[in-house]
């Protein structure tokens, strides 16, 4: 941080150190601070406040805040350099052009990072992309289980699944050949639930390709809320209605999961 002292109180301030320990010279060697520097404090130059606090207690100042105008960042060159720099560019009339060339560089280098990283990285990619997209998402509903769910369905199929001991990970990664998913919930890497509240047909294609690449894998079942059963039908053997009829077949899952099935068709 740097220090912006009272109007008149800095040459003050330096003086009357300089008078204490004998001289400019003898003040640079009892603190460590450099003759040239002492004169530019003189003369006005903010100084940092590490060597504000030296001169102070040189002082035996008591109250040395009293003397301070304000603090600046360490940086506070650059920022009031950057200021000036627009304020050419917009006399010059070439702001809005260098600032639409920095952002193309900007995006160009946005998309090789992406691309280099579903190339390269494709689990680390996903998951750093899933904890930023967790950070901004609605994630507010506490289940029994402790984790944060996105809305009220998620809520209660979990704590069906808590009530009825039925192990799960929520919205775990999972990798299908060249395609990553995080299904809402997945019960010993055999059965995958997705739930969803969206009113309309697009929501449910997209939940049908999905569905489409899941189940060479899992058993999956899709838990929609009765209302919406016109939307979805599209998934029709995958379908539960509600929670109603969620939680019965909740209840046979950990016996079917030893017997290695679950007793719903796999085709849409």
């Amino acid at each position: 941080m740097f220090i912006k002292l009272k109007e008149d109180i800095q040459k003050k301030f330096i003086q009357r150190a300089m008078d204490l320990a004998g001289s400019q010279a003898r003040l640079s060697r009892l603190l460590s601070i450099p003759p040239q520097s002492i004169a530019n404090y003189f003369n006005g130059e903010l100084m940092p406040e590490e060597r504000f606090d030296k001169i102070a207690t040189l002082l035996k100042i008591k109250n040395k805040t009293r003397m301070i105008e304000k603090k600046l960042p360490n940086n506070w060159r650059q920022v009031i350099g950057g200021k000036r720099c627009v304020i050419a560019k917009k006399k010059k009339g070439t702001f809005d052009r260098d600032m639409k060339h920095l952002q193309n560089i900007q995006s160009a280098k946005l998309k090789k990072w992406h691309h280099d990283m579903k190339k390269n990285s494709p689990e680390e990619y996903y998951l750093l992309q899933y904890s930023r997209f967790k950070k901004v998402g609605s994630y507010k509903l506490r289940t029994l289980k402790g984790e944060k769910v996105r809305n009220s369905l998620e809520k209660d199929i979990a704590d069906i699944l808590f009530r009825n001991k039925v192990s799960y990970e929520y919205e775990p990664l999972i990798r299908m050949g060249d395609h990553f998913f995080f299904p809402d919930f997945v019960i010993a890497d055999k059965i995958v639930i997705e739930c969803t509240m969206w009113r309309g047909f697009e929501k449910a294609y997209k939940l049908k390709s999905k569905v489409d690449i899941l189940k060479n894998r899992y058993k999956v079942f899709v838990v929609i809320p009765k209302a919406l059963n016109n939307y979805y039908k599209i998934l029709n053997n995958h379908l539960i209605l509600g929670l109603d009829e969620f939680a019965p077949i909740a209840q046979t899952f950990n016996r079917e999961i030893e017997k290695g099935a679950t007793g719903r068709a796999t085709d849409c």
